[in-house]
C-alpha cells in the first residue's frame, strides 16, 4: 500500500511531461496532409502530360498547315503539292495520348473578315488556282488521367484538339500596272509550262489596245499600287522602277482609257514628248541600250520610215528603209485566232519576218545560231543577241543617215544606260479573266481585288503608237515562285491566320 502514493505521482509526473512534450507534434498533421499532397502532386503529373499532349497537338497542326500552304502558289499542281508535302511531315511522334495523330485537310478560297465567324463550306475550294490556304484540324486524341484513374474520380480533359488556318501569298514589286488575260485559261497547258515553249515566247501580243476591252471598261490597266490617279498610271509605265507592290492575292482594276500613256511608255524607246519631255535627263527614265525601231532622220526629229501594220519587202538590189521587229502574218491579215475566248484575235501565230529583219537591218553580217524564218528565234532572243555582241551601233542598209539601235535622244551620259533592268522589258498581271469574270461579273471597278494567275516579264516590240495605243509584247519569262527568276520582284510569305 505504500508503493500506491509513489505510483500515483509518477503517473501524474508522466501525464505532466507527456502534455509538455512537443516532439512528434507534426506527425497528425502530417498524416493528415499527405493524401491532399500527393493529390495535388499526381494532379499536377497529370496537368504536365495534358499540356504536353495539347501543345503537341496544336505544333502538329501549325506544322502541317504551314507545310501545305508553302505550295499553293496558284499552279496546276499546287494542291497535290500541297497533300503530299502535308502527308510527308506526318511522323505521329507525340507520347502523351493514348492514339495516333490523325487529321482532316480543306482548301480555302477566303477567310471571312472576322475571326469570329465560321469558315464553313462556302470559303472551301478544291481548285489549285484558287486554293490560297489550308487549314488542318486535328481529329480528338484521347487522353487518361492518373489522378482520376488513382482516385476513382470524374472530370477533367479527356482528349486534346487543335486546328490551325495557314496561307501563302507573295508581293510583287517593280511590277508596271498592266495586265493581261491567261492565253491557256481552260486548257490542259499552265501557263508556267507555256512560257517555258520557244514557241509560244515567239508570239507578238498586244496587252492593251484601244477599243479592246477585257472587261467593260477595262482595257488593260491595273491600279497603280502607289495610287490611284492617271499620273500614277504614267510614271509607273515610264519608270525603271515602278512604285509599289502588288499582292498576288489581289490586284485592282484601273478602268478606261489613259491619255499620254504613249509618251510615257515610248521613253523606253528613247523618245521623250508631250509630259515626258523633261524627263529626257533624268537616269529613272533612260532608254533602253537598243533602241532599234525603224526610224529615220536627223538625231532626235527621227520619223517612223517602217510601217508595223504592212509586211516587209526586200527587193533585189534595192535599198530599203530601217526596219523594226516585224509583226506575225496574221496580224497584217487579221485573222488571229490563238488565245480563247478573252485573247482571240491579240496573239499572233510566232511566224514573224526574222529574214527580212535581218538582211534590211544587218547588211553583210550572217544570220547567227543558224537562225532563220525556218528555225525562227524570239524577237527578244534578236534583240539581246545585238547588245550582246556590238551590233547597236551598226546602221541598217539603204540611204545615209540610216538607223542604229543607239540612243541619241537621252542626256544623261552613256555611262547610266544600263541592264539593271533592261528597259525594253517590264513586269505585268496575268489573270485567269474567264473565270474571274464568271465570279464578278466585272463591269467597270466593280470587282473586288482580282487574284493573280501568274506575274511575266514582257518585252517591248515596237513604240506605242498615240493614235492606235496598241502595247505590243513578247513574252519573255512567266515569274515561277522559288525560281532565280523570281529574285527580282517577289517576296513569299507563309504565315498562321487562325
Amino acid at each position: 500500500m505504500g508503493s500506491r502514493p509513489h505510483l500515483l505521482a509518477t503517473l501524474d509526473r508522466l501525464r505532466r511531461a507527456f502534455r509538455c512534450d512537443r516532439r512528434g507534434g507534426v506527425l497528425p498533421v502530417v498524416a493528415i496532409s499527405l493524401p491532399v499532397i500527393f493529390g495535388f502532386a499526381m494532379l499536377a503529373v497529370d496537368a504536365g502530360r495534358y499540356f504536353n499532349l495539347h501543345t503537341s497537338v496544336q505544333w502538329a497542326a501549325d506544322a502541317l498547315a504551314l507545310a501545305g500552304a508553302a505550295e499553293l502558289d496558284r499552279k496546276s499542281d499546287a494542291i497535290t503539292r500541297a497533300n503530299r508535302a502535308i502527308d510527308n511531315l506526318v511522323a505521329n511522334d507525340q507520347r502523351f495520348g493514348n492514339s495516333a495523330v490523325q487529321f482532316d485537310r480543306r482548301f480555302l478560297k477566303a477567310l471571312p473578315a472576322s475571326d469570329a465567324t465560321t469558315v464553313n463550306s462556302t470559303y472551301a475550294t478544291t481548285l489549285p488556282g484558287e486554293a490560297r490556304y489550308v487549314e488542318i484540324t486535328i481529329r480528338p486524341v484521347p487522353f487518361t488521367s492518373f489522378f482520376a484513374a488513382a482516385a476513382s474520380a470524374v472530370g477533367g480533359p479527356t482528349q486534346a484538339r487543335g486546328s490551325a488556318i495557314a496561307g501563302f501569298d507573295s508581293v510583287a514589286c517593280n511590277v508596271a500596272p498592266l495586265f493581261t488575260c491567261n492565253p491557256y485559261e481552260g486548257t490542259s497547258t499552265s501557263i508556267f509550262d507555256a512560257g517555258k515553249d520557244p514557241s509560244f515566247r515567239r508570239r507578238l501580243m498586244t496587252i492593251k489596245e484601244k477599243s479592246e476591252q477585257y472587261f467593260p471598261g477595262n482595257y488593260g490597266y491595273l491600279q497603280p499600287a502607289n495610287g490611284g490617279g492617271a499620273d500614277e498610271v504614267r510614271q509607273n509605265l515610264a519608270l525603271d522602277r515602278p512604285k509599289g507592290c502588288y499582292k498576288l492575292a489581289g490586284v485592282e482594276l484601273r478602268t478606261g482609257n489613259i491619255a499620254s500613256t504613249a509618251e510615257a511608255v515610248n521613253t523606253r524607246f528613247d523618245m521623250y514628248e508631250g509630259v515626258m519631255a523633261s524627263t529626257k535627263s533624268d537616269p529613272a527614265y533612260r532608254p533602253a541600250r537598243n533602241i532599234r525601231k525603224g526610224y529615220m532622220g536627223p538625231s532626235c526629229t527621227k520619223n517612223p520610215a517602217f510601217d508595223p501594220t504592212k509586211p516587209p519587202t526586200v527587193a533585189p538590189n534595192t535599198t530599203a528603209p530601217s526596219i523594226g521587229f516585224p509583226r506575225d502574218s496574221c496580224f497584217y491579215t487579221d485573222s488571229c485566232t490563238f488565245g480563247g475566248v478573252t485573247m482571240a484575235g491579240r496573239v499572233g501565230g510566232g511566224d514573224w519576218d526574222f529574214d527580212s529583219y535581218w538582211t534590211i537591218n544587218f547588211p553583210g553580217i550572217g544570220k547567227p545560231n543558224g537562225w532563220s524564218n525556218v528555225n525562227r528565234p524570239s524577237r527578244y532572243e534578236v534583240y539581246r543577241y545585238e547588245i550582246d555582241n556590238n551590233l547597236v551601233n551598226t546602221a541598217s542598209r539603204g540611204p545615209a543617215d540610216q538607223e542604229t539601235g543607239a540612243p541619241q535622244c537621252y542626256t544623261g551620259g552613256a555611262v547610266t544606260l544600263t541592264d539593271t533592268p533592261d528597259r525594253r522589258t517590264f513586269h505585268g498581271a496575268i489573270l485567269d479573266c474567264r473565270a474571274l469574270d464568271d465570279q464578278y461579273d466585272i463591269s467597270g471597278n466593280s470587282a473586288p481585288p482580282l487574284p493573280v494567275t501568274a506575274y511575266a516579264k514582257f518585252f517591248l516590240a515596237e513604240p506605242m503608237d498615240k493614235n492606235d495605243a496598241t502595247i505590243w509584247v513578247e513574252l519573255v519569262d512567266v515569274v515561277e515562285p522559288g525560281t532565280p527568276a523570281a529574285k527580282d520582284i517577289l517576296r513569299e510569305t507563309v504565315q498562321l491566320y487562325r
